[in-house]
């Protein structure tokens, strides 16, 4: 099978930081000499099939779309999962990955997330009770272990590793250039799970008001960054919608300087990741068009930003009253 060298070698060199050599680094990559690379690159010497997968395994891309000559099926695309298992490291490998996928965004001049936020995101909070809670959440309900033995809210000590690596993850997610669609139920989900946990007797009435005075706190800032159309921790810009038309459905797309990545959840927190040139390109399409029927309420939009956020609130004092019961 013969690969589309020139597609394939300009893509990496998309990829690579200026002052680094293209030669020299596919040669560290397959481990060869420099000319040998130098004939691989310049087409002087066929590039194997063997050398394609390390090459996508290294630089993160989809082989499906830089086979040669003509794809048969068009209809099919490659993906990869984000998680192969939950298992209990589970939050470690996802904060590493996010960590990855991010800063190639950051690094971008023209970066950008997009998120269709059916639920809200796990890269907003605040700085206490609804921290603790967002791991506490996913621990308690993807663990195996937190099934056979469910830890109280009030005993849960998540590792140094877990609370830095989260850390990281927020700070990242709060200087990246952002688009994020939402709609009147964005929240549900969150307080859904406060009133759960509340119920089955893992947090104290106190702690679950707590948690949910934390989602109002988060909800200040994103208000703050929605007027100022700028991201709290850099001059990235920050654009929210309102869409009540279309079905969201936690669908994220991230762009850089040299590609386009898709990520869509199958389960929590697990993600099928698409990098197919012309798939992720529909999808931006499709994410345009959503935003066409979605209201924006950032920037001079206060009467409806106004609105919005002041039915978010509430919707969270409501909740508050039930667990006063």
């Amino acid at each position: 099978m013969e690969l589309k060298k020139d597609k394939l070698f300009r893509f990496i060199e998309g990829k690579l930081s200026k002052n680094i050599s293209l030669i020299d680094d596919v040669a560290d990559v397959l481990d060869i000499n420099y000319d040998a690379a130098y004939r691989r690159v310049k087409g002087k010497t066929a590039l194997t099939l063997e050398d394609g997968l390390i090459l996508s395994e290294h630089y993160n891309f989809d082989l499906n779309t830089l086979l040669l000559k003509k794809t048969k099926d068009t209809e099919k695309i490659i993906v990869e999962k984000t998680h192969e298992i939950l298992s209990d490291n589970f939050l470690n490998i996802f904060f590493d990955k996010s960590k990855e996928e991010t800063q190639q965004v950051l690094n971008s001049k023209e970066g950008k997330i997009i998120n269709c936020a059916k639920d809200y995101p796990f890269y907003h909070s605040d700085n206490g009770f609804l921290k603790k809670f967002r791991i506490f959440l996913f621990l308690n309900m993807l663990s195996e272990k937190a099934k056979s033995k469910p830890v109280l809210f009030s005993e849960f000590n998540p590792s140094k590793a877990v609370l830095e690596k989260y850390e990281t993850f927020l700070n990242q997610y709060s200087k990246v250039a952002l688009v994020e669609i939402w709609n009147d139920t964005t929240i549900d989900n969150i307080l859904n799970q406060i009133q759960y946990f509340f119920e089955v007797g893992l947090t104290t009435e106190k702690e679950a008001v707590a948690i949910a005075d934390g989602l109002i706190a988060s909800l200040r800032m994103l208000e703050e960054q929605a007027e100022n159309q700028k991201r709290k921790e850099s001059d990235n810009s920050f654009h929210l919608y309102h869409n009540n038309l279309i079905s969201l459905l936690n669908t994220v797309l991230m762009k850089s300087d040299s590609e386009k990545k898709v990520f869509v959840p199958y389960t929590n927190l697990t993600y099928f990741k698409v990098v197919d040139e012309e798939t992720t390109s529909q999808i931006e399409q499709h994410l345009k068009k959503q935003l066409q029927f979605s209201t924006n309420i950032s920037g001079e939009a206060s009467v409806e930003r106004k609105k919005f956020f002041n039915s978010m609130y509430q919707k969270i004092e409501k909740r508050k009253l039930k667990l006063n019961f």
